[in-house]
């Protein structure tokens, strides 16, 4: 007869491990970094440059373990929202995705097996839920954006999901929306997690996010900086999470998803450097801006869906290729928009033939 291993008892011995690491100062014999006198070699100088800047090319990287990013997004927050954070309020790493599946695993193995949710919610969330048996019930029919929108709320405690702003069609959630839901949070002691990967991408040039307004002690925000800057050759994100909930948090990440790359970290302190500039209140918005009053000017698209963040907007294409692939309303849970899609204004700027705004950098 087979032994059924303990597991609870090895998942402890593992997290002890991890603080035993720490405070043995690199006298760990089981390593699984690696003291390689061939890097340099192995990865030629391109590469090795990269890693000098970066860090040891024979270890692991983990973001929780790079004081000075965890300072950089701290700071980055209390410009931005006037949160007061610390390195016990985040946890980063490589994507919004693998928080997704993280925070999903987190839901299921705190207890919870129903949740609710502000539609719409990113399809990879609704996978990840329903993989996990976590049943999810909508709180509204309709989105934030629309003129019959409203929000009814359990009266107890539970989890509520949603994002924030609507991605798809670059419509933040109302600030009035974000206080209901913050008033029924304080009185019923409820979790809610804000998926926020687009956010900070304000048309107005307002940095300052009204989810920070949620109780910090009850709420999960998701911040993903490469979508932020509209670069996802690279992977960074982080989520900001209660304290309480830290060290659960950040052994079932990096349990589940392991270390991070050099060029990911090496993009992380630089897209922290570029959101604490003028980019973001100043560049960004009148690039993304100025492409969607290209395409309305030209007659190009037309929407009753004004946007107002982001690099999406949804629309109805006036004149587009024959070959050309949309995503339409049936992705998003949204009904009466016929022939309307989700269009991402950088990719029809290179389709429509629309000028590089360049410009805007001088």
């Amino acid at each position: 007869m087979k032994r059924r291993p303990d597991i609870d008892a090895l998942i402890q011995k593992h997290r002890q491990l991890d603080k035993t690491i720490t405070a043995s100062r690199g006298q760990f014999l089981s390593d699984w970094n690696c003291d390689n006198p061939l890097v340099e070699h192995l990865l030629g100088p391109e590469l090795s440059n990269l890693i000098r800047r970066s860090g040891a090319a024979d270890s692991y990287i983990y973001f929780d373990e790079e004081g000075a990013l965890l300072d950089a997004i701290c700071a980055f927050h209390a410009g931005a929202d006037g949160l007061r954070l610390s390195p016990s309020n985040i946890v980063a790493g490589p994507g919004s995705s693998s928080f997704l599946a993280a925070f999903a695993v987190w839901l299921r193995r705190s207890g919870y097996t129903d949740v609710y949710c502000l539609p719409p919610l990113y399809h990879t969330l609704y996978l990840l839920l329903e993989s996990l048996d976590i049943t999810v019930t909508p709180v509204s029919t309709h989105h934030a954006y629309e003129e019959q929108f409203s929000i009814k709320l359990p009266d107890r405690h539970t989890v509520l999901l949603m994002c924030d702003p609507v991605w798809y069609a670059g419509k933040c959630v109302p600030e009035e929306t974000i206080g209901k839901i913050a008033e029924w949070q304080r009185a019923t002691k409820s979790l809610v997690f804000v998926d926020g990967s687009f956010q900070y991408m304000k048309w107005s040039g307002e940095i300052a996010e009204h989810t920070s307004d949620l109780a910090e002690e009850l709420t999960f925000r998701l911040v993903c900086p490469a979508k932020t800057l509209a670069v996802p050759l690279f992977r960074f994100a982080y989520l900001i999470h209660p304290t309480t909930t830290h060290d659960d948090l950040t052994f079932l990440y990096e349990s589940m998803i392991g270390g991070s790359s050099a060029a990911d970290l090496a993009f992380a302190h630089r897209a922290l450097d570029v959101m604490r500039s003028d980019t973001l209140s100043r560049v960004m918005p009148q690039c993304f801006s100025g492409i969607y009053r290209a395409l309305a000017e030209r007659q190009l698209i037309r929407t009753r869906v004004i946007p107002e963040c982001g690099y999406f907007i949804f629309a109805v294409p006036l004149a587009y290729p024959a070959e050309l692939v949309m995503m339409d309303q049936s992705y998003f849970e949204v009904v009466g928009y016929p022939e309307y899609g989700r269009i991402n204004l950088m990719a029809a700027r290179r389709i429509y033939g629309l000028a590089q705004p360049t410009t805007l950098l001088r």
